[in-house]
């Protein structure tokens, strides 16, 4: 099964202490990048979640808020670190006057920062707190991976109809690729004719110029290597997986080959079925970036 990039997954732990939520969310991405919203004190987790997360999340960018909320956060020892939260004000303020803005720096902003604020309580229990941060994380991330399958299974059927139309674009061209040579050797002997005032034509000169021109304009390999792009290319799909990268790379090379065909074929309903195949592979190459 093939899985989008984009995708969204919550999990809650519920336990006597209080109640934990992740909620994910991946859009787009080249590579797996992760970006991490997590409760004062439990920072601690950060690389841990991520190792959690890539196992389970290939490509995209994720986007992961963890929240809290309970005794351990609302009991124990509060400290704050006024040091930091100076600075970050000196610098907020900074960066205000460089960008011109009117707006107040709020006081909850600067709560928010990391190392401002600590729960010591919380801390301390870092070892018995961590199964309820796994548990809604986990249920979380099964979510997100069925909502990434379930619109990639969408995706699938959408990008094996666009191979099946390529597929027919490509079989009527394959019929006409003879046309191809016939309908010049028509036209160059008009307009020999033409030219020598209707007189006899060389025979044996235009056939060579036929032979050139079938040379030159011959798309037989081209059918063939496209043909086999897009069996690739459908077993790509059906293998499911890591496929993103590779069909994105399959159709770049299905581009090149219509490119060609483009380009040496001069009879009107081939060059027709080539134009409505490069829009099909544009279409296709733009669903590859969604899928991971």
């Amino acid at each position: 099964m093939i899985r989008s990039m984009t995708g969204f997954g919550k999990g809650e732990a519920r336990f006597r202490a209080g109640k934990v939520t992740a909620e994910i969310k991946t859009v787009n991405h080249k590579f797996f990048d992760a970006s991490l919203k997590l409760p004062n004190g439990i920072t601690a987790f950060e690389d841990r979640i991520k190792e959690i997360l890539q196992k389970k999340i290939k490509r995209g960018k994720v986007n992961l808020n963890l929240t809290y909320d309970g005794a351990l956060l609302k009991g124990g020892r509060i400290s704050i670190n006024r040091k930091a939260a100076k600075n970050y004000h000196n610098e907020l303020e900074g960066l205000k006057k460089h960008l011109g803005l009117k707006e107040e720096i709020n006081i909850k902003d600067i709560i928010a920062l990391p190392g401002v604020l600590s729960f010591d309580s919380l801390e301390k229990g870092l070892t018995s707190f961590w199964p309820k941060i796994k548990k809604a994380l986990d249920i979380a991330i099964e979510r997100l991976v069925y909502d990434r399958a379930k619109e990639g299974k969408a995706l699938q059927v959408d990008l094996a109809k666009r191979t099946k139309k390529i597929e027919t674009m490509l079989a009527s061209i394959k019929s006409r690729a003879h046309l191809n040579i016939d309908e010049y050797r028509k036209r160059f002997a008009e307009r020999v004719k033409d030219l020598t005032g209707g007189r006899d034509i060389d025979m044996g000169r235009l056939e060579m110029e036929v032979a050139i021109f079938a040379k030159n304009s011959d798309i037989s390999e081209e059918i063939t290597r496209l043909a086999n792009h897009l069996i690739n290319f459908n077993k790509t799909i059906s293998d499911g997986g890591e496929v993103g990268k590779k069909m994105d790379f399959i159709a770049q090379e299905l581009h090149r080959e219509i490119n060609t065909i483009g380009s040496k074929a001069s009879d009107f309903k081939i060059s027709k079925n080539v134009i409505e195949i490069k829009g099909e592979i544009e279409k296709i190459r733009e669903q590859a970036k969604n899928l991971e």
